[in-house]
């Protein structure tokens, strides 16, 4: 017992000698906790704001309200970018870009979005789309280019069985039907008991 309080007594008398330092690293600490604080709760307040108006910009397009709907996604991706909710506005513009045909918009908005989109883990989700745009168009090279560099960069994704069938299938429109049964092969191997191997099944027959 003695021991601890000698301990404390010679803290005490270190502090009382060193005064001014340890006020400043102190005050240091609690200045950085502070911001810190501030800068989380700030960003919790835009997520959350961001993500209250995608919604409504949701139900205003289900509700066939495409102008209104329209207008809060665009707001959500120049107001609250870096923002889950931004990306995520980001992938249903594209989709309205695509139904308008407006396909070059479209590639131009999913590329930015494979760039930017943190974190990594958001970015696999802009390639279907992108890859429809190439094989709505009819630029099947762009369209393997990209499905085969989605399957290398991302061979764990939950998309990889889905991309991997429509490789297959562009595949098999470009006239490549080497690669396009090696594909559907391997789907039939990797993925035994899955819809997907029962269609290709009779892609191999």
């Amino acid at each position: 017992m003695r021991k601890k309080e000698d301990k404390i007594v010679k803290i005490v008398n270190l502090i009382k000698e060193n005064k001014t330092t340890f006020l400043t690293v102190a005050g240091f600490i609690i200045g950085i906790t502070i911001f810190t604080l501030f800068v989380y709760y700030r960003l919790q307040i835009t997520r959350d704001t961001a993500s209250a108006k995608l919604a409504v910009a949701v139900n205003y397009v289900a509700a066939g309200d495409a102008q209104n709907g329209l207008k809060l996604i665009d707001e959500v991706i120049t107001k609250y970018s870096r923002t889950p909710s931004a990306y995520r506005a980001m992938l249903m513009k594209s989709n309205f870009f695509i139904s308008q045909k407006k396909y070059d918009d479209a590639e131009q908005m999913l590329k930015n979005y494979i760039k930017n989109a943190k974190p990594e883990t958001l970015k696999p989700l802009a390639y279907p789309t992108l890859i429809l745009v190439y094989d709505n168009t009819g630029q099947l090279e762009k369209a393997v280019e990209t499905s085969k560099d989605f399957l290398s960069k991302y061979p764990d994704n939950y998309l990889v069985l889905s991309i991997t069938e429509n490789l297959a299938r562009l595949y098999e429109l470009a006239g490549n039907e080497t690669e396009s049964l090696n594909l559907y092969k391997k789907i039939i191997d990797s993925y035994p008991n899955t819809d997907y191997a029962e269609r290709a099944k009779s892609k191999v027959k």
